[in-house]
């Protein structure tokens, strides 16, 4: 028998089918691995946003609500007639990083926000322990409350001519091994005017 008419792969032509099968492979699996990292990244951001839009309504519906201390039983006696006060002063920054008021639809409860000293976010009620507003997997890297737009205004006075208006500044950052951050502000004013 005669090997003659008989065609047939040689060696070298069955290595390059391989070699650019690899690299067809290798391709295929990078870029699989980049989507998923990719879509990985997304559904990250996704629940940073949905947690912070949590967080600032959360806080706004309550902010809204907010009536004058009339006796100063929330505030303290030096703010009477005050519908809200900043607290938490941050020396470093120069800003206000809590708000106290009364919350005329929980009950006129004393409500305070704030930025605690390990990056959460929390609330007191009624003089209760704090707390957190947000997931344990987000952290707040810095936060700001703001009146009238005025960084030195620690409360709204009764004297004021303007409604007051709150503003709320926070850069939340993920946990995460590659920590996503954010910064989010809103401005709200309280729902009822503040006539005297």
């Amino acid at each position: 028998m005669s090997n003659v008419g008989e065609r047939g792969f040689s060696l070298l032509e069955l290595v390059i089918v391989l070699a650019i099968f690899m690299v067809a492979i290798t391709t295929a699996v990078s870029i699989f691995a980049s989507i998923v990292s990719q879509q990985r990244r997304i559904l990250d951001e996704e629940e940073l946003l949905s947690q912070a839009s949590y967080a600032l309504e959360y806080m706004s519906r309550a902010i809204r609500a907010a009536v004058k201390d009339d006796t100063g039983s929330c505030l303290g006696d030096s703010n009477i007639g005050y519908n809200y006060v900043l607290t938490n002063y941050d020396s470093a920054s120069g800003f206000y990083e809590g708000i106290k008021f009364i919350n005329q639809s929980n009950s006129n409860a004393c409500q305070e926000f704030f930025i605690d000293l390990d990056g959460a976010l929390k609330e007191i009620k009624n003089a209760g322990s704090a707390q957190s507003i947000l997931s344990n997997a987000y952290n707040i890297k810095y936060g700001r409350f703001i009146l009238n737009g005025d960084k030195n205004v620690q409360g709204s006075s009764p004297d004021d001519l303007v409604q007051p208006r709150v503003t709320i500044l926070l850069n939340i950052q993920t946990k995460a091994q590659n920590p996503q951050e954010k910064i989010i502000q809103t401005t709200i004013s309280q729902r009822n005017l503040n006539v005297q």
